[in-house]
């Protein structure tokens, strides 16, 4: 990636999605402060509620609108048909804007389908890696039935931020498949995440239509986070064009506090989902959610007694650091299963002990320099030349480091270690592509082609798994034992 791209991923990354000052055209916004009265409007608000208009800014809610505001507690309220315009009926949507004022939105209404209770689309519970793929697949192809969309996908984020497409819907072959493609982290920066953790779903009905701005008195702007109609980034109305797409919904999957998943549909159409459906497919990826969680709560467990008992173990046989060092093979060769790495090192206040393909002295020297910049107890990477390029050589690829102790006195310190293996990454579109703009305001544009690109990686390791960094932190328990 050159300098000019990452510069542009920084923009990204900096755009206030949140203060776009503008909404998706396919409805209208009303935004009032706690006492009703009127700060802005969408420019077109007269089209949807005649009363209304650009003029009523500074002015009350009318009677119909101060009713149902006056029901908003905080939290999203969503009125299904609650209005007519004399040509449709509109829902009505109100959202928290900051802490003082309240968004109300008002969409066409779409009657629903006869649904399905939530509970009987998923299993009960998920037992293993198996039935886990197979709840994804059932979810995705009860919600591609559902919505008639053309592609339903389960995008999956890995450790390193990429995506990686794990299960997928289409409606027919020639639209090609994403499935098992990886998309870079820059795809879906970091910002536009926090929003999707913020709200249950993000709809995108018509990719194609212009913004309309919101009109108020002065030059503020109101705080569109929980909006349903909150404006598209220009980039990503870029990346929704280059993809064939026109409409787009995605559904978030959380875990504690980060984002797992997006359950996401597209269509090369402009299409809308009544409130019922959004609202019911939230209900059953709120069940998988559910599965999800305790399905990896238990594999936590289960790798937790794994390791303790192992703990136990060595434990029990460190009588003194003689005893340890004597034990030294027996504890690589389990960490190194433990960890499929080829060498590791445990380098204490005392001494250093190395097994296998393990970091020179000078690379370790340099791992340990660095790790004392960082707060984190753990730094893992499947190619270190790259991320450390101080190191400058070294026959280790991959290094999965935990210091026992982020204070300055001597503590232990361990590293598992992976060769450079020689393996392929299939893209979806070369994610490193050349620049493909001549426009000043977008030097870079997502990139035209999503076809299968194979890369060839060489000075990588094997990716380490997901659960490295919460097998690393308890092996602190093993290190305090130095």
């Amino acid at each position: 990636m050159n300098a000019e791209q990452r510069g542009f991923i920084a923009a990204c990354e900096r755009e206030q999605l949140h203060l776009s000052g503008a909404i998706q055209a396919y409805g209208a916004m009303i935004v009032a402060n706690k006492l009703g009265q009127i700060t802005h409007v969408s420019q077109q608000v007269n089209d949807f509620y005649p009363e209304l208009s650009t003029a009523s800014v500074g002015q009350g809610l009318p009677d119909v609108l101060w009713n149902l505001f006056r029901q908003f507690e905080g939290e999203t309220l969503w009125f299904a048909g609650e209005l007519t315009n004399g040509q449709q009926e509109l829902d009505v949507v109100l959202n928290p804007v900051g802490h003082d004022h309240v968004a109300m939105e008002l969409l066409p209404s779409y009657s629903a389908p006869n649904l399905r209770s939530a509970l009987s689309v998923l299993p009960n519970t998920i037992a293993n890696d198996d039935d886990l793929k197979q709840v994804r697949q059932t979810l995705v192809d009860y919600i591609a039935e559902l919505t008639g969309f053309e592609r339903t996908i389960y995008y999956h984020f890995l450790p390193s931020g990429d995506g990686e497409v794990l299960a997928e819907s289409c409606a027919r072959a020639s639209l090609g498949s994403y499935l098992q493609l990886r998309f870079p982290a820059s795809d879906i920066p970091q910002i536009a995440r926090a929003l999707y953790l913020k709200n249950p779903w993000r709809c995108i009905f018509d990719a194609k239509v212009e913004s309309v701005a919101l009109v108020g008195r002065d030059n503020s702007v109101p705080d569109l986070t929980h909006a349903v109609l909150r404006s598209v980034s220009p980039v990503h109305i870029h990346y929704m064009n280059n993809m064939g797409v026109r409409s787009s919904v995605s559904w978030s999957i959380a875990g504690k506090d980060d984002l797992l998943a997006l359950l996401s549909i597209h269509d090369r159409q402009a299409k809308q989902l009544p409130f019922n459906v959004l609202d019911h497919i939230n209900d059953i990826v709120e069940r998988y959610n559910f599965l999800l969680r305790e399905y990896r709560t238990q594999q936590r467990m289960n790798l937790h007694d794994r390791l303790q008992s192992q703990f136990q173990y060595f434990s029990e046989r460190f009588g003194n650091l003689s005893d340890a060092e004597n034990l030294w093979e027996e504890l690589a060769n389990w960490l190194m299963s433990e960890f499929n790495a080829d060498g590791v090192v445990l380098k204490t206040p005392l001494q250093q002990l190395s097994f296998g393909a393990a970091l020179e002295d000078h690379a370790i020297d340099t791992v340990v320099e660095f790790m004392k910049t960082r707060d984190d107890l753990v730094w893992i990477t499947d190619n270190l030349l790259e991320d450390l390029p101080v190191v400058e050589l070294s026959q280790v690829a991959g290094v999965a480091a935990l210091r026992s102790s982020n204070q300055a006195e001597p503590h232990a310190q361990l590293f598992l270690c992976r060769n450079a293996e020689l393996y392929q990454v299939a893209w979806g579109g070369r994610p490193d592509k050349p620049l493909e703009s001549d426009n000043p305001d977008m030097p870079i544009s997502p990139r035209r082609s999503f076809e299968k690109w194979i890369e060839t990686r060489y000075s990588f390791s094997s990716p380490w798994d997901e659960n490295t960094r919460i097998k690393l932190m308890k092996m602190r328990l093993l290190l305090n034992e130095f």
